[in-house]
């Protein structure tokens, strides 16, 4: 039997918040029953433009989710403008459905890297929560990258993020003498992401971000020996001038 798709509600925006240059952070009063597994994402629309749907990552905690849910949006389009001028307090005629996925994790992994470019980092941020809250065992490295350092999304949490013991190496791709930087610089590559990962032949390699650096790092990494079954994929469209 088919499972039933989750029943379409009309979610209250309880506060929004900027969390790096060009990007807002959402959260919703979650309904009834609501849980779900990092790595799943919402869908939403507008009640009066039900043709038009976008996707979200959950990026909060999977404990929270009984009472709210986050999730964390590129303010770059009419439609993200719209959620951007949401009030707290209402509905606003917005419409969401889910959560839907399954590229997930669990936590059951003896270690994962998660590498993200600009807000593929988002669904991260939900699994680094589940370790941090939960104590989990399993090792969790993060891997991302933004252009600058103002446009490293979820930046103020790294260190918070490090004493639950997850692993954080942020990179900046276009470093300026404007903004100094003193970490890593560069676009992630396979090498470097195996190196991040200590050579661990047990790593499993979660990939978010846009298309063209997602397809790329796969076929490196598989190319380097890594099986094809513990290189999991997500691709959020071709955002090149976001990492």
């Amino acid at each position: 039997m088919t499972k039933a798709a989750p029943p379409a509600f009309a979610p209250k925006l309880l506060s929004a918040r900027d969390e790096a240059a060009g990007v807002r952070t959402f959260r919703f009063a979650s309904p009834p029953g609501f849980s779900f597994t990092p790595g799943q994402f919402v869908m939403f629309h507008f009640r009066d433009d039900p043709k038009t749907w976008r996707a979200y990552s959950l990026c909060s905690s999977p404990d929270s989710a009984p009472g709210w849910f986050e999730v964390t949006v590129g303010m770059v389009g009419a439609f993200s403008d719209r959620l951007g001028a949401l009030t707290p307090g209402g509905e606003h005629g917005l419409v969401a459905r889910g959560p839907f996925g399954k590229w997930i994790y669990d936590g059951s992994d003896a270690h994962a890297v998660l590498v993200a470019g600009g807000t593929g980092v988002t669904p991260f941020r939900a699994m680094c929560l589940l370790k941090c809250d939960r104590a989990l065992r399993g090792r969790l490295t993060v891997c991302c990258s933004a252009p600058a350092p103002e446009r490293l999304v979820y930046r103020a949490e790294f260190e918070t993020w490090r004493k639950g013991g997850v692993t954080v190496l942020p990179r900046v791709t276009r470093p300026d003498a404007a903004a100094p930087w003193e970490g890593l610089t560069g676009r992630w590559t396979a090498a470097e992401v195996r190196k991040a990962a200590g050579e661990d032949p047990q790593a499993t390699y979660y990939l978010c971000g846009p298309n063209k650096m997602v397809q790329q790092l796969r076929e490196d990494l598989q190319n380097a020996g890594v099986p094809p079954e513990k290189v999991r994929t997500e691709k959020w469209g071709d955002y090149a001038d976001l990492i």
